[in-house]
């Protein structure tokens, strides 16, 4: 109707189109000439044991190679002691060790798959922990995972202490520095920050809430702000207010000057910016608004006598799109907005100026009309048209326009909030720090890769690929961008090695709350405390237990 694109904000990426190069690589693999003693070939079925019965271990490239070149003997070292020599294996977490023994049980040399740390910890089994967490997966399906391959694996014990003493700590740390830059790249400059909060669960059970704010212009992660529910006395509906304000006293704190706030119309925020921070322009997520519109429109159309509506609904949308975008104030967008009505009904002039000024253009802005083709007109004065009345002058509505008017939108932070789902799901408990520290990965990630440039073909041009709207059954496509680096993940990974090499107390002690951990107010989120377990027990009652 006015010449818009359609705003899609729910889209399926179904990425590259795939090419058959599988058959290539393995007839590559073959010519290469994988034969010889030092090669374990499967050949038929009586050898498959040979593979899926062997155990598999993680071995470093620089510890095989130093097995390569040692020479142990066939005899024993030892002074006085000529007996043969025999090796034996042994595991220890995720590394192997092989043992040179004669029969006298002297030791005549071993070798270890893994580089050791201070204090006998295995090199492996740190990163093993390290990788886990900062690819966003969870122990139990990375043992599981383990287990089918049969592969040497650390213990969930010590998983929980390594991510405890070292993971939480450093990515903490290194998330607080990687802030901190950005708060002194920020100095002196007028900030629109974008808000949006985020629970683990639906968010009248939430345990956890993550409020982010972002920065509009370089779309960086500003602020992160995790609460448990424990918090605001175990009330889930409160956790987004206090994560929001939380938060803008962290950016008041370090600096940021913060003009105006673009969030969702969450009543409880709208009532905190009114009072306060009232010197702070308030904007509503276009987007948002745009939805709830579309809503109001197909539900009126669901009545037989308004159901002209349903084929204007894309139309009216895309026009309070357009109308917000053209707007400066109130005034002007009443100037644009109101003509709709009109419109639909085929008047693209009238009398009457909607703007307070009582001046406006009162005809629409689109260019001459083709007859043909184009879709029915509303009868003027009908139960459709008056339906539409109703919505476009809601009063109600019509207070909010003033929020809209700058036309901002929280997509981005929809998408960075997708981005959590993959370090922390929505199917997995997590302790407040963890849960803290995998939110914090994902703001690394974000930020570090928000810069990506898009890939080109040889020809210069933007590489694209298709994605499909599941909403309106269309086609399109989207550039794609380069492959992520994760250069921040490597930066980590060293950092919790000279953590580990720098600490003096090691993992065997007792673990400390912090002082902010919420589990020190009470043990678990339930409302009541729970009764021993062999009182549970005894208590339990079953429907379908037989009876003696």
């Amino acid at each position: 109707m006015f010449g818009l694109t359609e705003v899609n904000m729910e889209e399926e990426e179904l990425g590259a189109e795939e090419t058959d190069d599988a058959g290539e690589a393995e007839d590559e693999q073959e010519t290469q000439g994988n034969s010889g003693s030092g090669i374990t070939k499967i050949k038929d079925k009586e050898d498959i044991h040979l593979l899926t019965s062997d155990k598999t271990c993680l071995v470093y490239q620089k510890c095989i190679l130093k097995l390569a070149s040692c020479n142990v003997g066939n005899s024993c070292k030892v002074k006085g002691c000529t007996s043969p020599v025999s090796h034996r294996t042994e595991n220890i977490g995720s590394a192997l060790y092989i043992f040179w023994e004669c029969s006298n049980k002297h030791e005549v040399h071993r070798w270890c798959s893994q580089p050791v740390l201070n204090r006998r910890l295995h090199g492996g089994d740190l990163l093993i922990a390290s990788a886990i967490l900062s690819s966003g997966n969870n122990f139990a399906k990375c043992a599981l995972f383990a287990k089918f391959l049969k592969l040497y694996f650390p213990s969930n014990s010590k998983f929980t202490a390594i991510q405890r003493n070292y993971l939480v700590p450093t990515i903490d740390a290194f998330y607080k520095e990687q802030q901190q830059e950005i708060f002194e790249n920020l100095q002196g400059q007028s900030v629109i920050a974008l808000g949006d909060g985020r629970n683990d669960s639906p968010g009248h059970s939430a345990q956890y809430c993550t409020y982010s704010m972002m920065d509009n212009e370089s779309k960086k992660i500003l602020s992160l702000i995790t609460m448990d529910k424990r918090q605001t006395e175990k009330k889930s509906s409160n956790m987004e207010k206090a994560c929001f304000v939380r938060a803008m006293e962290e950016l008041a704190e370090n600096g940021v000057v913060v003009s105006e706030v673009v969030t969702d119309a969450h009543l409880q925020i709208g009532a905190v910016m009114k009072n306060r921070f009232p010197e702070i322009k308030h904007s509503h997520d276009i987007w948002h608004a745009a939805k709830n519109l579309g809503k109001k429109i197909v539900a009126a159309g669901q009545n037989k006598e308004c159901k002209e509506l349903l084929g204007w609904s894309r139309d009216i949308v895309n026009h309070f799109w357009y109308s917000c975008s053209y707007a400066t104030d109130v005034d002007s967008f009443m100037e644009v907005w109101c003509g709709v009505v009109h419109h639909v009904v085929n008047e693209h002039e009238w009398s009457m100026s909607y703007s307070s000024s009582y001046f406006g253009n009162n005809k629409c802005m689109h260019g001459p009309m083709e007859e043909e083709g184009h879709k029915d007109w509303i009868i003027k004065g009908s139960p459709a048209h008056t339906a539409l009345i109703q919505i476009v002058f809601n009063k109600r509505f019509l207070r909010q326009i003033h929020y809209y008017v700058n036309f901002r939108s929280t997509a981005e932070l929809e998408n960075f909030n997708n981005l959590i789902l993959m370090y922390s799901g929505k199917r997995f408990a997590f302790s407040p720090p963890v849960y803290n520290a995998r939110c914090q990965l994902a703001a690394l990630d974000y930020n570090a890769n928000v810069d990506r440039e898009v890939k080109r073909n040889p020809d210069g041009s933007v590489q694209q690929h298709r994605t499909f709207n599941k909403k309106s059954g269309r086609w399109s496509v989207t550039p794609v961008k380069v492959e992520k680096s994760y250069i921040h993940v490597e930066i980590l990974q060293k950092r919790i090695v000279q953590a580990r090499l720098t600490d003096q107390e090691g993992m065997c002690h007792p673990a400390v709350l912090a002082a902010t951990d919420p589990r020190r107010l009470s043990r678990t989120i339930a409302p009541v405390e729970p009764k021993p377990t062999a009182v549970l027990q005894e208590e339990k009652v079953s429907r379908f237990m037989k009876k003696d």
